[in-house]
């Protein structure tokens, strides 16, 4: 199974190409389209496929990958299916607003590229990350508190779609027991759902 999926525009193509290079380097294991998608071939399945089978998806953004309509599609499908994603900014550009919330790394400066936040981020997203959830839906009732409110805060500026009970008190984002982050969820289930990660941990999960 690959860990990372690189989402990025024909034109930066070199950049992707460093880029899994310095993952494979860390042990990182990569999909990366070098252009095998041929006309005619049905990428969005392939594209998917991939997707399905990574925990994190890169996006490198760029003047050209912003307005990229297979870039997109990318990055708004791993969203879909619940993946974390990491925008990469390359060059001043528009951001999606979809993407702005999210903490990017930046790239842009040369000489002076973030590659050990990069691997750090990927470990950290990959040691809590991710099985299929099996939760029932709760009763939907409207109430937020100031913990749901940072802890959307918190997934948001990740690029997370999910995360654990342990990791959001390590990060002391809240100090709840399993009984209070349940509570949680259920009085805010038209935000997130119970999740089941990496290791059986118990977790939260944007809707």
């Amino acid at each position: 199974m690959y860990k990372v999926f690189i989402s990025y525009s024909r034109e930066d193509h070199h950049f992707a190409e460093l880029l899994q290079i310095k993952l494979k380097e860390n042990g990182i294991t990569v999909w990366l389209d070098n252009g095998s998608l041929r006309a005619g071939n049905d990428w969005r399945q392939e594209i998917d496929k991939g997707i399905s089978e990574c925990s994190i998806v890169l996006v490198a953004i760029s003047t050209t990958s912003s307005s990229s309509a297979y870039v997109t599609y990318e990055w708004a499908s791993a969203m879909g299916h619940g993946k974390a994603v990491l925008p990469l900014k390359l060059s001043s550009c528009d951001m999606h607003p979809k993407l702005e919330p999210i903490q990017y790394l930046d790239f842009s400066v040369p000489g002076n590229s973030p590659w050990e936040e990069l691997i750090k981020r990927i470990k950290e997203i990959e040691s809590d990350y991710e099985l299929p959830d099996n939760a029932i839906p709760l009763q939907q009732v409207n109430d937020t508190d100031q913990n749901a409110d940072s802890i959307l805060e918190y997934l948001n500026q990740r690029g997370y779609q999910m995360v654990s009970f342990e990791r959001l008190i390590e990060k002391n984002v809240c100090n709840l027991d399993n009984t209070g982050f349940i509570k949680l969820i259920k009085n805010n289930s038209h935000i997130f759902r119970k999740a089941k990660l990496k290791g059986n941990k118990a977790g939260i999960a944007k809707l």
